[in-house]
């Protein structure tokens, strides 16, 4: 029937990833992806006013910048972290002496990104610790409950 619209179903234009669109392709680079963690600095403690180009200029004079990424949250503002992969070893040198410095107001931390800490730093997995109740810790029937061990017979 001319002019009316398929019934619902894929069709030729189903919304599968087919040979386009956003799946791995054949470098393997997804998400979460760093590139080379040798030549990558991990920058923290930025303002959260700071913006990529800004950041680009300036640990641009470290060397030259092959990738910068600058994590947002949820609102779109910059996290106050980055991560900047130098081309050659010696910007990450260059880099890595912004070290406790002061960026805009505030001291900034800088790492390689290979270098991160041992697992086990930090808080347990809740971020409570390992204090807090169980499921199994609390009110329970203790002695008093009725049990078989409580009946007498006299």
């Amino acid at each position: 029937l001319a002019g009316q619209k398929p019934e619902k179903g894929k069709g030729d234009k189903g919304k599968g990833k087919g040979d386009k669109g956003k799946g791995k392709g054949d470098k393997g680079c997804g998400k979460g992806a760093k590139g080379n963690d040798e030549l990558t600095v991990f920058v923290r403690g930025l303002p959260w006013s700071t913006d990529e180009e800004t950041l680009k200029k300036d640990f641009g004079e470290c060397g030259e910048i092959e990738r910068l990424s600058l994590p947002l949250n949820e609102e779109g503002q910059p996290k106050g972290i980055a991560f900047v992969q130098y081309k050659e070893e010696k910007g990450v040198e260059e880099a890595l002496k912004f070290d406790d410095t002061d960026y805009g107001g505030r001291t900034i931390n800088v790492r390689k990104a290979s270098d991160r800490g041992e697992k086990g730093d930090g808080k347990a997995k809740d971020g409570k610790g390992d204090k807090g109740k169980g499921k199994d810790k609390g009110k329970g029937k203790g002695k008093k409950g009725k049990g078989k061990d409580d009946m007498s017979f006299a």
